[in-house]
């Protein structure tokens, strides 16, 4: 809630009980907010005031300064520490001073001007640090120390009552002081900040970022615009300073989530380390001017290094909702900066991602093999190998060649982003890390991921189908190719293979014979014993031609009781002889009949051979055949090959 009326404010301003520049720091201000003042101006406005003027040449001259010359005048020392300075100066010592001996009993004045001198000075350097131009480091450093003028304001106006509020708040941590604000007063100080920093004419981004700056969640800025950052970096500055002046063991708690906040806004942890130290040294020597205290502070990288990289998940925010949470992705963070690896690690956790690091890209490498990311995100510069070396690398495995690479970079320079994508990059995203723009691109690499191990399901799909396919051609091949009953070759394959044998022989000169095998007196088996006997007969009686026969030779069964083998390199001359084999192996087998009894079965076989007067395998299976039937009329069980 913004105060509806100025009515509360006029009547705290009219009774003199808000704390405000008086005098020749009203002045000053006034005069340093107009286009083209100048020093004169200045230091006649600062000579109105003897002890003001004394303490300017006494800064000048000190070692803040950084003054070779020694400074006697109050002109030469507003050239010395410029009009910015100046201002900063003078406002800060004016409203120090003025509320040195204020009585709100439970207001703590000394720890309130000591965090808002620390705030104003690490907002000054983060702004010099980060050279993002939202306003001069000299504006910001005033926004700082006047960020909580509402609660001084609050505590001037009503000592008895805010102390009270305040008695609650230390009582119970819980409590909230904005809300007790308000129902006490009807406003709180944020709201009172901002009416006076209207009333003191400070721009407008100033007023908008005061009133969300302790809970920037409150605010609906557009991430990355120039009031969120105004936002964030007035919010990190609090932040840092409060953590400063926190107990030792509440400070340790403290830092992940300075290190996740700094983070956002692009600051990473070396850039963290250089500001903390920096601010707190200012602070130091600033404490000395205006006469405040200041505690002890370790150095930053100690504090950064040891901190746990643990911060609440709601501080991280989440991936917005484009992103398929139904298809979780393996991605592999490649950063040096603890910092960064926190943030993206904290954000894609928080999408139910599964998330390894590594520092640089050698470790990135030794990882690649058994974590197998689906996406890789990888830093730009890092020592060991960066990120560019590393994406070459990944690339000359062709087993690696399907992985998402987003390279993050602090710049958008088109040689160097071609360089990226040379070297094997799919995509990028700037520093510092957007979790709207994150989302996007991870969304837009999720669906080729996706894609690609769509189409390599579907070939691993179609591979399985072809094999199937090949086996269940062979098995319907060899089906059609095969008797069912013996398993031996059928007539078609007998066709076909003497067919191929005699192109054979033809081409080569070679020998080639068939024997056509009958089982004699076959119709009475069946007749007698039935056909399941008569199958029995037929399968021993397949089996053992098929013993008795050269490797070379295949024995098939043309159908009923009656069998070719087929003889490769096989004289006439020596058929008859190798036919008689064949017929005594039969014979000698024993067959049972239903009843269990034995019985002998013996076989007739026809022989032919090739020669000049056969002219085709289907004529030399003829001859066989023939000479098949001629053994038959000849008192069967024997054979005949003339």
């Amino acid at each position: 809630m913004i105060l509806s009326s100025r009515s509360k404010l006029d009547e705290l301003k009219s009774n003199g009980r808000l704390p405000s520049p008086k005098g020749a720091a009203m002045q000053v201000l006034l005069l340093s907010q107009k286009e083209e003042v100048t020093n004169q101006e200045i230091a006649h406005a600062i000579q109105a005031d003897p002890a003001l003027s004394a303490m300017l040449i006494k800064l000048a001259n000190s070692p803040l300064a950084h003054q070779v010359r020694p400074i006697a005048s109050v002109l030469d020392a507003v050239a010395v520490l410029g009009m910015n300075t100046v201002r900063q100066i003078v406002l800060g010592l004016s409203l120090v001073d003025s509320s040195r001996n204020l009585t709100c009993k439970k207001f703590d004045y000394q720890k309130f001007w000591s965090h808002s001198l620390l705030t104003a000075i690490t907002a000054q350097n983060l702004v010099l640090l980060r050279g993002v131009g939202l306003a001069s480091p000299e504006e910001i450093f005033i926004l700082g120390l006047l960020s909580k003028i509402g609660a001084l304001a609050l505590a001037t106006a009503y000592p008895l009552e805010y102390s009270a509020i305040l008695e609650k708040v230390e009582a119970d941590s819980s409590v909230n002081l904005v809300d007790l604000e308000r129902a006490e007063f009807g406003f709180d100080h944020n709201q009172l900040t901002r009416e006076m920093l209207a009333d003191w004419r400070m721009p407008g981004a100033f007023q908008s970022a005061i009133m969300h700056y302790e809970d920037p969640c409150q605010a609906n800025f557009a991430e990355g615009s120039r009031d969120w950052n105004f936002l964030h970096l007035l919010h990190i500055a609090d932040y840092l300073t409060r953590m400063c002046l926190a107990q030792d063991s509440e400070r340790g708690k403290m830092v992940p989530k300075l290190i996740f906040k700094a983070t956002r806004l692009g600051v990473e942890s070396e850039m963290l380390s250089r500001l903390g130290d920096g601010a707190v040294n200012d602070w130091h020597d600033w404490s000395k001017l205006f006469k405040i205290r200041v505690v002890s502070v370790p150095p930053f990288e100690s504090l950064l290094e040891v901190a746990p990289l643990a911060p609440e998940v709601s501080d991280a925010g989440v991936l917005p909702g484009n992103v398929d949470s139904a298809f979780k992705l393996r991605i592999l963070l490649v950063d040096d900066d603890r910092a960064v690896l926190m943030i993206m690690k904290m954000l894609l956790d928080s999408s139910g991602h599964t998330v390894a690091i590594a520092r640089n890209g050698i470790e990135a490498l030794a990882m690649v093999s058994d974590f197998m990311p689906q996406i890789i995100m990888t830093d730009w510069v890092m020592p060991g190998m960066d990120g560019i070396a590393f994406c070459r690398e990944l690339r000359r495995n062709p087993d690696w060649r399907n992985i998402y690479v987003f390279m993050l970079t602090a710049q958008e320079s088109t040689d160097r982003l071609v360089e990226a994508f040379e070297a094997g990059a799919n995509d990028y995203m700037t520093k510092p890390i957007n979790p709207k723009v994150l989302g996007a691109r991870l969304s837009a690499g999720q669906r080729v991921v996706q894609l690609q191990e769509e189409l390599e399901h579907e070939r691993q799909l179609l591979h399985k189908f072809s094999s199937e396919l090949a086996v269940s051609n062979q098995r319907f091949q060899k089906l059609a190719l095969t008797d069912e009953l013996t398993e031996l070759p059928n007539r078609r394959f007998a066709n076909e293979h003497l067919e191929r044998q005699w192109a054979l022989a033809q081409r080569n000169g070679s020998h080639l014979s068939c024997l056509m095998v009958d089982i004699d007196y076959f119709k009475q088996v069946n007749d007698s014993y039935g056909h399941k006997v008569g199958d029995d007969v037929l399968k021993q009686v397949a089996h053992a031609l098929h013993l008795s026969v050269r490797k070379q030779d295949v024995v098939c069964r043309l159908g009923g009781e009656e069998f070719l083998v087929i003889c490769p390199d096989l004289r006439a001359s020596e058929f008859i002889r190798y036919a008689e084999r064949l017929r005594v192996n039969v014979a000698a087998l024993n067959f049972t009949d239903t009843s269990g009894k034995n019985f002998k079965l013996t076989v007739s076989i026809g022989a032919a051979g090739k020669n000049p007067a056969v002219a085709s395998s289907e004529m030399l299976m003829q001859l066989a055949d023939k000479r098949l039937y001629k053994a038959k009329e000849s008192g069967r069980n024997r054979t005949v090959a003339d």
